[in-house]
């Protein structure tokens, strides 16, 4: 199971309709039943206070242990701003920039002399013309599953492969790639001297208190992903190809908690808070587009929608077996985050988007 996510554009355009073309009201037992999921999970964060988190539904299947409100989920590729916001402290921190080219980023590696114009800044907006498709395929993905090697050389030999080719499509131009973040992920471990789940275990989660968070699919009595297969909802165990490889952990394997994910989602409602700095912030969250709206590092912008009284950021996922939304208002202060254990675009995807409308419906409702 690879996340290809179409999110960035997909998830952008129905967020930034939100008030203008607005669908009723659900409740959380009504999405339950009418979208056929096992459990859905929801947050609204604000700049000040407590975030409101609620959930409903089953660890596994549609009968046993409920959902708790102190669960973890896995975002899939949301994931991604969290490695960009790594990136970030490394650049505050004098390990990193923001400039540097891919033949600088991976100096050890023969790479294809026509990268030598594309930046960090290029794969962190997923333009820099790289594809999936060789990564992609149940050849690799199985050998990448059962690869026993460290995964920081796992990281270069997956650089070496996408490298050791021209970009598979023009560079300057959006198209969305997970193994554009597996490479952020092998920069990281350059900069950094220690593989990326250390590194961000260490600067990331540590800091910020996320006490929860960890890597690929939850195991023990944490809830489970699922696949729909029309009446049937079955529950797929972490023990089996439950999410991507390990490799592609920056771009697509971390698991939260609701109340963690909120603390990292406030850092763009309050600036930085005191994790990044306020530079650091605003080179995450700007479009790399003159209109204002497209792909930031993590994050899709759409400008100056009604709800949020100025731009939102927003990411989406909907791999095979889980889901994940968020939608972010900096100008009015106020962020909401859906997740389900159950994937796909009518699915776990569709029943995260139509609770992300009824939350913003009632707490950011449009004037």
């Amino acid at each position: 199971m690879l996340d290809r996510r179409e999110f960035l554009v997909a998830g952008a355009t129905a967020f930034s309709q939100i008030g203008q073309h607005a669908q009723p009201r659900v409740t959380a037992p009504q999405l339950l039943r009418q979208a056929h999921i096992p459990a859905i999970g929801s947050a609204v964060i604000t700049a000040k206070g407590a975030p409101l988190i609620s959930v409903l539904g089953h660890r596994r299947g549609e009968r046993g242990e409920e959902v708790r409100p102190d669960d973890v989920w896995l975002l899939g590729a949301n994931t991604q701003s969290l490695t960009a916001a790594l990136y970030a402290k490394l650049v505050e921190d004098n390990r990193a920039n923001w400039r540097t080219r891919v033949p600088e980023l991976f100096a050890d590696l023969k790479i294809d002399p026509t990268w030598h114009d594309i930046t960090i800044e290029d794969l962190l907006t997923h333009k820099a013309g790289i594809s999936d498709a060789p990564v992609a395929t149940p050849e690799f993905l199985s050998a990448a599953a059962a690869d026993g090697r460290p995964l920081t050389v796992q990281r270069t030999a997956f650089a070496q492969l996408i490298l050791s080719q021209p970009p598979a499509s023009e560079p300057g131009r959006f198209a969305y790639a997970s193994a554009n973040y597996v490479l952020v992920g092998a920069a990281i471990e350059r900069a950094a001297r220690m593989p990326w789940e250390t590194a961000i275990s260490g600067e990331l989660f540590t800091p910020l208190g996320l006490t929860s968070a960890g890597f690929g699919a939850p195991t023990g009595s944490e809830p489970w992903g699922h696949q729909i297969l029309g009446p049937k909802i079955l529950p797929v165990s972490p023990s089996g190809v439950a999410d991507d490889p390990p490799v592609f952990g920056p771009a697509a394997r971390v698991h939260l908690s609701l109340a963690d994910y909120t603390t990292f989602v406030r850092l763009f409602l309050v600036g930085g808070g005191d994790y990044l700095t306020q530079d650091s912030l605003r080179r995450l969250v700007n479009p790399r587009s003159d209109s204002g709206d497209g792909p930031a590092l993590g994050w899709m912008v759409s400008s100056e929608r009604g709800w949020a009284k100025g731009p939102v950021l927003s990411a989406r996922t909907a791999s095979g077996f889980w889901s994940a939304n968020v939608a972010i208002g900096p100008a009015r202060g106020v962020a909401v985050i859906a997740v389900c254990n159950a994937g796909g675009e009518r699915e776990g995807g569709a029943a995260t988007e139509r609770m992300m409308l009824t939350l913003l419906q009632q707490y950011a409702p449009v004037a």
